[in-house]
């Protein structure tokens, strides 16, 4: 038999949708797209998740991917 998951309460985590849909947001309202700005557009989920979402999404280096430093 399954065992069913319980309901913890608090609030529902964040999807790959939601960030999605944040960043169409944020690029319709011309602002950065990143985690601080997504938070914000979405009012809850945590800075990992939010990172993840972006990665798989495409819109966030993988880990480990060194970024250029700045001239």
């Amino acid at each position: 038999m399954k065992q069913q998951q319980r309901n913890r309460g608090g609030r529902p985590g964040i999807t790959v949708e939601d960030v999605k849909r944040a960043c169409e947001a944020l690029r319709k309202q011309g602002r950065v797209i990143g985690p601080v700005n997504i938070r914000l557009e979405l009012g809850r989920g945590s800075y990992t998740t939010i990172v993840r979402a972006l990665r798989t999404l495409g819109l966030a280096p993988a880990r480990g991917v060194k970024r250029k430093s700045p001239p």
